[in-house]
């Protein structure tokens, strides 16, 4: 009896490594950190986008006007080719000095000269210092707009770099609000204390990529980060830049699948 046991043991460990394998593979394939299968079809993505009035808008003309269906499928198209850094993995730092950083921020307002800040926000927070410098120059025109430059309350100057709690109609009031809420008092608590809300609310909390940010996939027309239809496009175009410019390397992708019909 017990040689019998012992000629059989190799199969039933081999049996029980291949069920454990099974076992981990559904279960990333269906419930893993990435994320990256939507239990939606595409069109069902849309679907949900437009029914839960998520306020979707363009720009045209220098004013905001209010998206339509096929501008929305557009920008919410995963082709591979179509502008690939909207699905990056955010949460990998990127191998980069302070100084070319802020070689990259010559001349962009008063973001300037803060490269040493925003490599100490990729540090603290696991998040992609070429992300966090491009979504600071889209949310601040360069470092020009009112909310960048700092707006006072009750004798202290308060900034917000990342658009956070800036609706669009009232963008200036609510941003300002907001900075002062969480005591943004200097452009580099505005750096880190926005890559801190990002970090935990987004790129670390299951939406590591642009696209995750904007669409959500994983649950159409709701917690995502903007209302603007081109925003993830736009920050992929300029991070896709600084990575050719220096020659820096890229880290994983995350494209989103969404379910076959």
């Amino acid at each position: 009896m017990f040689r019998e046991n012992k000629d059989d043991l190799p199969l039933l460990i081999l049996s029980l490594i291949m069920g454990v394998f099974v076992i981990t593979f559904i279960f990333s394939e269906t419930t893993g950190d990435d994320r990256n299968r939507s239990p939606y079809t595409f069109d069902e993505a849309v679907a949900l986008q437009l029914d839960k009035n998520t306020q979707d808008v363009t720009i045209q003309d220098g004013r905001l006007t209010e998206a339509g269906e096929e501008q929305i499928r557009h920008y919410m198209q995963t082709a591979e080719d179509y502008y690939p850094l909207q699905h990056l993995d955010l949460r990998q730092k990127v191998d980069v000095d302070a100084g070319t950083l802020n070689e990259i921020l010559e001349g962009r307002g008063i973001l300037e000269g803060y490269g040493e800040t925003y490599l100490e926000a990729q540090d603290a927070h696991d998040i992609n210092v070429l992300y966090l410098i491009s979504h600071t120059q889209i949310e601040t025109g360069n470092g020009a707009s009112e909310l960048a430059r700092g707006i006072e309350a009750d004798g202290t100057t308060y900034y917000n770099f990342f658009g956070i709690g800036a609706f669009d109609r009232q963008a200036v009031e609510a941003g300002s609000s907001y900075a002062a809420e969480e005591d943004w008092s200097s452009p580099e608590r505005a750096i880190m204390g926005g890559a801190e809300f990002i970090s935990r609310n987004y790129v670390n909390n299951g939406q590591h990529t642009l696209y995750k940010m904007r669409w959500n996939p994983h649950e159409p027309g709701t917690h995502q980060y903007a209302t603007d239809i081109s925003w993830a496009v736009s920050i992929a175009g300029i991070m896709a830049s600084y990575y050719d410019d220096y020659a820096l390397q890229t880290g994983d992708f995350k494209f989103t699948k969404y379910r076959e019909e």
